[in-house]
């Protein structure tokens, strides 16, 4: 009787802790039994669990929690890397998402040092977002044509058209825009880039003389883009189009 005391008194042995595999189990075998001999696999198991319950939460918050309580040499060094690569794209990805001028600059703020592409990529969707109010962009109308433009040509594409409106105050160089490809749900299954305006084509391609001219202010013109229907089954025939970068004739331009 004695004895089962003693072993009720010593808590759940490491093994009964592993086979619960929890961050509750792991903290309060730490807590009670700091100089057992089994502390190290079971801080080192603790620590792979608190990274795994961000990546389970995919929320900053639990990201945060995992990097204060490791970093600055307490974790492992490879984890706590990998922990602050995954917060940094875990941010974009939340930035792109909101598409607003406070998430875009919240992603700016806390990665002045961040992936360079992703920098550039940033400051452009800030641009835009500061911009957007005077963007006004019409419904996007889709109509079957041929892409070899031949009259008796078979309808092999689309040509998709919609008006584009600067209601602001600056003369627009460079407007990039996005063609969305809609599901019947409005969920975007697919996706092509071309310009409004811009003085090269993407990837720096030639672009045809029309597309150079700037978009002076109050000025409404019609966007057009031809293609081959989407191949991503369950195109719903519904298309949006949505600016993704500006330069004025004051700055640079943008992609």
């Amino acid at each position: 009787m004695l004895l089962f005391a003693a072993l009720l008194a010593c808590g759940p042995s490491f093994r009964d802790i592993q086979k619960a595999d929890t961050i509750e189990a792991y903290e309060g075998f730490i807590a009670a039994s700091p100089n057992s001999p089994s502390i190290t696999m079971a801080n080192i198991r603790l620590e792979e669990l608190y990274l795994a319950k961000a990546r389970d939460e995919k929320s900053l918050e639990a990201y945060d929690d995992y990097l204060t309580r490791y970093e600055g040499g307490v974790g492992t060094a490879a984890l706590v890397e990998d922990a602050v690569e995954e917060r940094e794209t875990f941010l974009y990805d939340w930035a792109e998402e909101q598409n607003s001028e406070e998430g875009w600059q919240k992603y700016l703020d806390e990665y002045p040092k961040g992936d360079k592409k992703r920098k550039q990529e940033a400051r452009r969707r800030l641009k835009m977002n500061s911009y957007i109010e005077f963007i006004e962009i019409g419904p996007v109308e889709a109509e079957p044509t041929n892409l070899a433009e031949k009259e008796d040509g078979p309808l092999d594409g689309f040509k998709f058209l919609a008006d584009v409106t600067n209601n602001g105050d600056k003369r627009i160089t460079t407007l990039n825009m996005e063609l969305q490809y809609l599901g019947a749900d409005g969920s975007v299954i697919d996706t092509d880039r071309w310009p409004l305006v811009a003085p090269a084509a993407p990837g720096n391609m030639p672009i045809e003389e029309e597309w150079k001219v700037p978009v002076e202010p109050g000025e409404t013109r019609t966007y057009w883009f031809t293609d081959m229907a989407p191949e991503v089954p369950g195109w719903s025939k519904k298309t949006k189009l949505v600016a993704i970068g500006i330069a004025f004739d004051d700055d640079e331009g943008t992609q």
